[in-house]
């Protein structure tokens, strides 16, 4: 079976194909300064879900902030919704953490209950350069849930 493999991979290259990139493409500028405000707001983040839980066993969820991911600084579209089983929309937090009125990034809380213990993840969108752009930040056992800036890549059936 690897012979058959090798002699393929052999043959594509010898007509010019090239493996595919997995690359990605360079983060704009802009993420750094998401990121400071993204640090400012992460104490505030931590100490809300410490009291929360204390209170309530679980942490907050929060849906999203804004409907779609924003490219300039814009007020929160989201902050009467809540989740079906949580009375708390995203306002309670929003105005407990002093956020903005505005901000060119959305924000959801998604929480986990597993067989280490309880977690939640920040999730970060916005629109930069025509491209969609998120961010994970976990807080709880499940680390595989973190991830750096990354660019969506459109998917068309």
């Amino acid at each position: 079976m690897k012979t058959k493999i090798l002699i393929f991979t052999l043959i594509l290259l010898a007509f010019g194909a090239s493996p595919v990139s997995a690359e990605a493409p360079a983060s704009p500028a802009a993420l750094e300064y998401y990121d400071a405000q993204i640090n400012v707001l992460l104490p505030r983040l931590e100490a809300y879900q410490a009291d929360y839980y204390a209170a309530n066993g679980f942490y907050y969820q929060a849906l999203a902030s804004n409907s779609t991911a924003p490219d300039v600084p814009i007020p929160p579209d989201g902050l009467s919704n809540a989740p079906s089983d949580q009375a708390e929309n995203l306002a309670y937090f929003w105005n407990d953490a002093a956020l903005p009125s505005e901000l060119a990034w959305s924000f959801r809380i998604d929480t986990y209950s597993g067989p280490d213990g309880d977690g939640y993840v920040l999730v970060i969108a916005t629109e930069l350069d025509g491209g969609t752009w998120m961010r994970s930040i976990n807080y709880g056992p499940d680390t595989w849930r973190a991830s750096e800036w990354y660019q969506v890549i459109p998917f068309d059936f």
